[in-house]
Protein backbone atom coordinates (compact mmCIF):
# COMPACT_ATOMS: atom_id res chain seq x y z
CA UNK A 1 0.00 0.00 0.00
CA UNK A 2 1.50 3.39 -0.95
CA UNK A 3 2.33 5.96 1.68
CA UNK A 4 -0.27 8.68 2.29
CA UNK A 5 1.09 12.11 1.31
CA UNK A 6 1.75 14.60 4.08
CA UNK A 7 -0.16 17.91 4.18
CA UNK A 8 0.96 20.45 1.60
CA UNK A 9 -0.56 23.52 3.23
CA UNK A 10 -0.87 25.08 6.67
CA UNK A 11 -3.45 23.96 9.21
CA UNK A 12 -5.55 27.08 8.53
CA UNK A 13 -5.51 26.85 4.73
CA UNK A 14 -9.07 26.69 3.30
CA UNK A 15 -8.20 23.76 1.00
CA UNK A 16 -6.51 21.60 3.62
CA UNK A 17 -9.54 19.28 3.90
CA UNK A 18 -9.50 18.73 0.13
CA UNK A 19 -5.76 18.09 0.27
CA UNK A 20 -6.38 15.41 2.92
CA UNK A 21 -9.14 13.81 0.84
CA UNK A 22 -6.90 13.65 -2.21
CA UNK A 23 -4.07 12.14 -0.17
CA UNK A 24 -6.32 9.41 1.22
CA UNK A 25 -8.52 8.70 -1.80
CA UNK A 26 -6.48 5.84 -3.29
CA UNK A 27 -6.39 3.92 0.01
CA UNK A 28 -10.07 4.65 0.58
CA UNK A 29 -10.98 3.18 -2.82
CA UNK A 30 -8.82 0.11 -2.15
CA UNK A 31 -10.69 -0.45 1.13
CA UNK A 32 -14.07 0.01 -0.58
CA UNK A 33 -13.05 -2.46 -3.32
CA UNK A 34 -11.90 -4.99 -0.71
CA UNK A 35 -15.29 -4.79 1.00
CA UNK A 36 -17.09 -5.34 -2.30
CA UNK A 37 -14.76 -8.21 -3.21
CA UNK A 38 -15.65 -9.86 0.11
CA UNK A 39 -19.30 -9.95 -0.96
CA UNK A 40 -20.76 -6.75 0.47
CA UNK A 41 -22.68 -4.53 -1.91
CA UNK A 42 -21.07 -1.21 -2.83
CA UNK A 43 -23.94 0.55 -1.03
CA UNK A 44 -23.36 -1.50 2.14
CA UNK A 45 -19.65 -0.70 2.00
CA UNK A 46 -20.34 3.01 1.49
CA UNK A 47 -22.81 3.09 4.39
CA UNK A 48 -20.37 1.24 6.65
CA UNK A 49 -17.54 3.63 5.78
CA UNK A 50 -19.77 6.63 6.45
CA UNK A 51 -20.86 5.24 9.83
CA UNK A 52 -17.27 4.37 10.77
CA UNK A 53 -16.16 7.89 9.86
CA UNK A 54 -19.01 9.45 11.87
CA UNK A 55 -18.28 7.27 14.89
CA UNK A 56 -14.59 8.14 14.69
CA UNK A 57 -15.37 11.85 14.46
CA UNK A 58 -17.79 11.67 17.42
CA UNK A 59 -15.15 9.89 19.52
CA UNK A 60 -12.54 12.53 18.66
CA UNK A 61 -15.01 15.33 19.40
CA UNK A 62 -15.98 13.79 22.75
CA UNK A 63 -12.30 13.49 23.70
CA UNK A 64 -11.66 17.10 22.67
CA UNK A 65 -14.65 18.35 24.68
CA UNK A 66 -13.58 16.33 27.71
CA UNK A 67 -10.13 17.94 27.68
CA UNK A 68 -11.62 21.42 27.16
CA UNK A 69 -14.07 20.98 30.04
CA UNK A 70 -11.41 19.55 32.35
CA UNK A 71 -8.78 22.17 31.55
CA UNK A 72 -7.55 23.67 34.78
CA UNK A 73 -9.12 21.01 36.98
CA UNK A 74 -6.66 19.65 39.51
CA UNK A 75 -7.35 16.41 41.32
CA UNK A 76 -5.66 16.30 44.69
CA UNK A 77 -4.90 13.13 46.55
CA UNK A 78 -6.75 12.73 49.80
CA UNK A 79 -4.60 13.51 52.81
CA UNK A 80 -4.27 10.69 55.29
CA UNK A 81 -4.20 11.89 58.93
Amino acid sequence: MPKIAAPKCSARHPDRDLNCQMAMEADFLVLADRGAAAGWSREEVAEALIELAHNHWFALDAERRMFEECAGVVIRAQKLH
